[in-house]
C-alpha cells in the first residue's frame, strides 16, 4: 500500500460539485483519509476568504493555499505562512493594460474582492455571479476605478474575465507578458489569472511539504486546469479529473471521473484504500 502522507486538492472543477459545494462523496472519502493520519490541504484560485467556508467537515484544519499559491495561510488562527503579492506599480501597469482592452475584473487580496465594473447592468451581474460561486459572506468593493484601493493592501491576484471576444484573452496575454515580475495562468477558457513571479500551486505545496517534513512522493494531487499543471507536476502521485484540460491529463498519473462524479473520491478510494475499480 502507498504511504501517502498528504492530499492536496483543488477545487473548483474538481472537488467541488456542479454547485460549487463538495459533494458528499468527496466529503467522506476526504475524512476517511484525514482519519488514516493523512493531511487534506485545499489549493485555489479562490481568494482565501471564500476557500474555508468549505473545510468546516474536517478535524483539522490545514493551511489553505489560495490566490494559486500566492498566499498560504492558517483558516483557524488567520496565521499567514507565506505571502507573494504584487508590487503597487506593476498593478498600476496590469489596471492600465486591463483597462485598455476593456475587461472585465476582479482583484483579490486575502479577505476581499476588488470588484471593477462599468455599468450598473454589470454590476448586478457581478454580485449574482459571486454569490453563485463563492458566498454570500464575501465582502465586495465596487469601483469604477481600483488604482486607489490597490494602495498599500496585499494584492495578490487579478481574475480577468472575457466571455464574448477570445481573441482579447491573447491579446492581452501577449501585452502583459511585457511586465517583468509577474506570473499569469487560466483555470478556464475565457480567463488570466495574474500573480507576482514566483506564485504557483505547485511551488506553494512545496514550501507546505517542506515546513511538514513530507516528502513529493508522498503526496497525491488533485486538478482539472491548467493553473494545477505546476503541483500535478511536483507531487509523487498527480490525478486530472474526467472534465480537465487535455493538457492537464497528459501530465498526470492517472486520470479519474469527472467533478460532477466526485471523481475525487473514487481516486482516493483507488490509491489510498486500493478499491478495486479502475481510473
Amino acid at each position: 500500500m502507498n504511504n501517502y502522507r498528504m492530499i492536496v486538492t483543488d477545487m473548483d472543477g474538481t472537488v467541488l460539485g456542479t454547485d460549487h459545494k463538495i459533494t458528499k462523496d468527496n466529503k467522506i472519502a476526504l475524512k476517511k483519509a484525514e482519519d488514516k493520519g493523512i493531511k487534506i490541504v485545499f489549493a485555489t484560485g479562490r481568494f482565501h476568504e471564500s476557500a474555508k467556508v468549505h473545510i468546516d467537515f474536517l478535524e483539522e484544519k490545514m493551511p489553505i493555499i489560495s490566490s494559486n499559491g500566492s498566499i498560504i495561510k492558517n483558516p483557524t488562527t488567520n496565521e499567514v505562512l507565506y505571502c507573494n503579492s504584487i508590487d503597487e506599480d506593476k498593478c498600476i501597469r496590469i489596471i492600465d493594460t486591463l483597462d485598455k482592452y476593456h475587461l472585465k475584473y476582479q482583484i483579490y487580496t486575502d479577505e476581499i474582492i476588488l470588484q471593477k465594473y462599468d455599468t450598473e447592468e454589470e454590476k448586478q451581474m457581478m454580485i449574482d455571479f459571486i454569490k453563485t460561486v463563492f458566498s454570500d459572506k464575501t465582502e465586495i468593493i465596487f469601483k469604477k476605478d481600483l488604482r486607489d484601493d490597490i494602495k498599500n493592501k496585499n494584492i495578490l491576484k487579478f481574475n480577468v474575465m472575457e466571455l464574448e471576444r477570445m481573441d482579447l484573452i491573447d491579446i492581452t496575454r501577449n501585452e502583459l507578458n511585457e511586465i517583468e515580475g509577474i506570473e499569469i495562468t487560466s483555470s478556464w477558457g475565457n480567463n488570466l489569472e495574474i500573480m507576482s513571479e514566483g506564485s504557483t500551486k505547485g511551488k506553494a505545496i512545496e514550501f507546505l511539504a517542506n515546513l511538514l517534513n513530507i516528502n513529493r512522493e508522498e503526496i497525491i494531487a488533485f486538478g482539472d486546469n491548467y493553473n494545477d499543471v505546476s503541483m500535478i507536476e511536483f507531487v509523487g502521485t498527480g490525478v486530472a479529473m474526467g472534465n480537465a484540460e487535455e493538457d492537464v491529463k497528459n501530465i498526470a498519473n492517472y486520470v479519474t471521473d469527472a467533478n460532477s462524479e466526485s471523481g475525487v473520491a473514487k481516486a482516493i478510494d483507488k490509491l489510498v484504500f486500493e478499491k478495486s475499480f479502475s481510473i
